[in-house]
């Protein structure tokens, strides 16, 4: 039981240290992990300071460094020479203390003991940071309770020093996001056997996809912004997830059924129509939803109703909800009337979607959505008139910001896809809005 302890925390600090040093990657304003060539070089200016007798600037050097510079046994090991020459013991033995209990398997770990015998590192328990706690299941949560677990912790950390002084630098510089926990807590998470019965009832709770909300959904090659943005908007909402929730059941041995509300025909999903038609949504549920969608509206047919004389986001959300949506033109409405149908459906927590005109219509304003593309509102700030809109491509989403708005009172670009727009802009950009009563 230890060993599969350890080898889950080993590979969990693994696949959090991946992300995190994406997360250095995509962010060249941290100096975290600077190039390794300078590194070098300070460190051998540094060193050769030491070589010198020049203990205190070398010190002070090596401190710079330990600023600038992932954690290494070498480089903490000289800041200990290079405090202990100049008299700074006390540093000395911080330093010391962190290689020994950090580093437990190197040479410079070993020097460390030697040059303070009595490191009260020996006798710490490592500690875990809350990040890898939080992405762990509760099994685990409660090994971290027990001698054995602790046990476990010590050999996957003695295994992976460099991913555990990579994932505490992250979180000490809050790189670390709930995207990046749920992420890395999918590492952990056994890929289940498609379509294979693991519960009693239905296949998914109104809690798994809360769980992921609007994060599970992923756009894929189809060209169905219209359904998934508001897919994305029942993942959101309590009512929403227990719909859906609700549509999906086990089918034969290797399959599921969906059931649309208000649809009288079942919709078979097979991992082979998922794969062939390339639909990988980060949550398995969203994936099955989208599966359904592609085969009631192939190729997008029958997105405008059967008389082809309604709006894609109209069918969408009557579809994924099972009531009738209701429509109204922001360009042709006033901004109290838009405030209320959005505030409306805002506070009664029911989905609403909206969509942008095309590139011709928009095309001399400045660039802040992506033209002919369906959003989902999430919120409505009346104080300040501004309506919170998310990108069904979440992460992924292309980000825009408005020059000559520096104070943000008619946009702003937040994370995961969302953005503000005010009143007065979302009329000059979005044809039209949609919301349904659940």
């Amino acid at each position: 039981m230890r060993y599969r302890a350890g080898l889950k925390y080993s590979v969990l600090l693994a696949g959090i240290s991946t992300l995190c040093l994406g997360a250095y990657a995509v962010n060249p304003a941290n100096k975290a992990v600077p190039a390794a060539k300078q590194s070098d070089t300070d460190m051998r200016n540094a060193w050769s300071l030491y070589g010198q007798q020049k203990f205190a600037a070398s010190a002070d050097a090596f401190e710079a460094i330990i600023r600038t510079t992932a954690p290494s046994a070498r480089l903490y090991y000289f800041a200990v020479l290079a405090n202990r020459g100049c008299g700074r013991n006390a540093r000395a033995k911080q330093l010391s203390d962190y290689v020994t209990a950090h580093f437990p398997t190197t040479q410079e770990s070993a020097y460390s003991l030697k040059l303070f015998p009595t490191s009260a590192a020996q006798s710490q328990e490592p500690e875990l940071p809350e990040s890898v706690k939080n992405a762990l299941p509760p099994s685990m949560q409660a090994m971290l309770q027990t001698a054995e677990g602790r046990q476990a912790i010590r050999e996957a950390m003695a295994k992976d020093p460099k991913n555990f002084e990579t994932v505490k630098a992250a979180e000490k510089q809050g790189l670390l996001t709930k995207t990046t926990i749920a992420s890395a807590r999918r590492v952990l998470t056994p890929k289940q056997e498609f379509g294979a019965k693991t519960r009693t009832g239905r296949p998914f709770t109104a809690e798994d996809i809360a769980r992921d909300g609007a994060g599970g959904i992923d756009q894929s090659r189809f060209p169905n912004c219209w359904f998934e943005a508001s897919m994305s908007a029942l993942a959101e909402l309590p009512r929403g997830q227990q719909l859906m929730a609700s549509m999906i059941r086990y089918g034969e041995p290797g399959s599921y059924v969906v059931r649309f509300p208000g649809d009288g025909k079942e919709y078979v999903v097979s991992e082979s129509f998922m794969e062939q038609n390339g639909i990988h949504d980060k949550a398995l549920w969203a994936s099955i939803i989208e599966c359904a969608q592609v085969q009631k509206f192939p190729n997008n047919q029958g997105a405008e109703g059967t008389d082809a004389n309604q709006s894609r986001l109209e069918v969408g959300l009557g579809c994924i909800t099972g009531c009738k949506a209701e429509v109204i033109m922001p360009s042709t409405s006033s901004p109290q009337e838009l405030s209320t149908f959005i505030g409306g459906a805002v506070s009664s927590r029911n989905p609403i979607v909206a969509g942008t005109f095309w590139a011709g219509q928009i095309g001399g304003l400045p660039s802040l959505v992506v033209p002919q593309h369906a959003y989902t509102v999430i919120g409505f700030e009346a104080s300040k008139s501004m309506v919170v809109i998310r990108n069904p491509h979440g992460a992924n989403a292309q980000k825009f910001a408005l020059s000559s708005d520096p104070t943000h009172q008619d946009f702003e670009q937040m994370s995961d896809g969302v953005f503000k727009m005010s009143i007065p802009l979302f009329q000059k950009y979005f044809h039209s809005i949609a919301r349904s009563f659940i």
